[in-house]
């Protein structure tokens, strides 16, 4: 979708601070350049108000067209009366028949024909479209809104959050993380270059609750001399996630992009694990995004 709108004559030019405004954005195809696609992402209420509302419309347009065709062209319907003709035009898409209204010559019988193919055809449609909505799995996890950069075992490093949010489990996890860079080269050209960053722990056995990754800022490190420029604002950092699904038996997968406003310095996440007074352990998510700032000596925790 990007690069398909990216090519078309209206967005011959691109805008990269709103390019990596949208990536932070969950990802829905436009409703007027990929129908499909969109049907698909949308959300089930937008579906199914879509659904409703074309059904109606058509049989109300078909009543119109019926009702074009003049007094009589339906038994037993009220003369000029469009609800009648609407209730006609819903039992013939629906094929209900009834039989108390029915067509009277070649012209209402062609539109008849007309709207019994249409609802075939739409019955069809609506029906695949639901179950390639059902079918499709999606990952469920949930980001961090925020990355930090803080001290981790007295080192210095980028961490972030995710969390499964199903109730099965992700097996074969598999994490990567990506700064993506947009620099000029020797020879003055626009260039992007993308580099994979090594995280502590790239992949899990079992994902089921949280997982709080790290990034070591070395002096090896591509990032630490970026992120420590406040100045530099031309590049981003692409999470990756790819697994398999314990209850879909298929691979999902997800993905994050943090831009520098999203990156905080001197903090670190809050403990997600608590320990009871009877010493049973537990994980509370209400955690997941509060953090610690650290500046002065003094810890100041925020939502």
């Amino acid at each position: 979708m990007v690069g398909k709108r990216f090519f078309s004559k209206k967005h011959l030019e691109v805008d990269l601070e709103k390019y990596r405004s949208e990536l932070i954005k969950p990802t829905t195809p436009k409703f007027e350049s990929n129908l499909y696609h969109w049907l698909l992402s949308t959300n089930w209420q937008t579906f199914f108000l879509l659904v409703v509302l074309v059904y109606l419309s058509t049989n109300f347009l078909f009543a119109i067209a019926y009702y074009a065709c003049g007094p009589g062209s339906v038994s037993n319907a009220r003369p000029n009366s469009l609800i009648d003709l609407f209730f006609f035009s819903v039992q013939t898409m629906a094929t209900i028949g009834y039989g108390q209204m029915t067509p009277i010559g070649i012209l209402p019988n062609s539109i008849v024909s007309l709207e019994a193919f249409f609802g075939i055809v739409f019955s069809a449609l609506t029906t695949g479209l639901a179950f390639a909505r059902f079918t499709r799995p999606t990952a469920g996890i949930r980001f961090s809104k925020t990355a930090l950069v803080g001290l981790h075992d007295g080192k210095k490093v980028l961490r972030f959050r995710l969390g499964n949010l199903r109730s099965s489990n992700i097996v074969e996890a598999q994490l990567s993380l990506w700064l993506v860079l947009d620099r000029l080269n020797q020879e003055k050209e626009f260039y992007r270059e993308i580099v994979e960053l090594k995280l502590d722990r790239n992949e899990k056995p079992l994902f089921s609750f949280s997982w709080t990754a790290f990034h070591q800022l070395s002096e090896n490190s591509p990032l630490t001399e970026i992120i420590n420029n406040p100045n530099q604002k031309n590049w981003h950092l692409l999470v990756t996630f790819t697994g398999y699904h314990e209850s879909f038996a298929n691979q999902v997968y997800a993905r994050h992009v943090y831009v520098p406003s999203q990156i905080h310095h001197n903090a670190n996440f809050m403990e997600l694990l608590k320990t009871a007074s009877d010493g049973n352990q537990s994980i509370s998510m209400e955690n997941f995004e509060k953090i610690k700032s650290y500046k002065a000596g003094e810890n100041k925790e925020k939502q």
